[in-house]
């Protein structure tokens, strides 16, 4: 890892009222923001979710171009099936975004929109849990 990189350590916070990390689902970080060369500005931010989505890894980018127009952009990164491989896994993608701008090393990697609070594809389809069986 670079010097620069290392200056972007994601910081994972439980969102459980619980006092230790859940084993899955139920994390987040908080937003980190970093400027590239041509001076745009991105927030990043990864959650993974609970419940209808337990385990699966989303991120949320802000893009602010140099004239100040915002983009809000949200993907889904796939699922994982512990929060460590999440956690892992974020970091490693958000390095790559940093020096790239790209999110080319995720295997899976979907846009998403959000309906009624809902994650759903482009195509319309609900992003749910290959874990929920309720």
């Amino acid at each position: 890892m670079t010097t620069t990189l290392s200056r972007y350590k994601l910081d994972w916070q439980n969102g459980t009222q619980w006092a230790n990390m859940p084993e899955l689902g139920d994390i987040y970080t908080d937003e980190v923001t970093f400027y590239t060369v041509d001076n745009y500005r991105y927030d990043v931010s990864f959650h993974v979710g609970s419940g209808r989505r337990i385990g699966i890894l989303f991120v949320t980018v802000d893009q602010q171009d140099p004239q100040g127009y915002n983009q809000t952009m949200n993907y889904c990164l796939g699922q994982f099936y512990t929060n460590e491989g999440a956690m892992l896994f974020s970091q490693f993608a958000l390095n790559h975004f940093i020096e790239t701008e790209k999110w080319l090393v995720c295997p899976s990697f979907e846009a998403v929109d959000y309906i009624d609070g809902e994650p759903h594809t482009l195509a319309g389809d609900e992003i749910v849990s290959e874990l929920y069986t309720w």
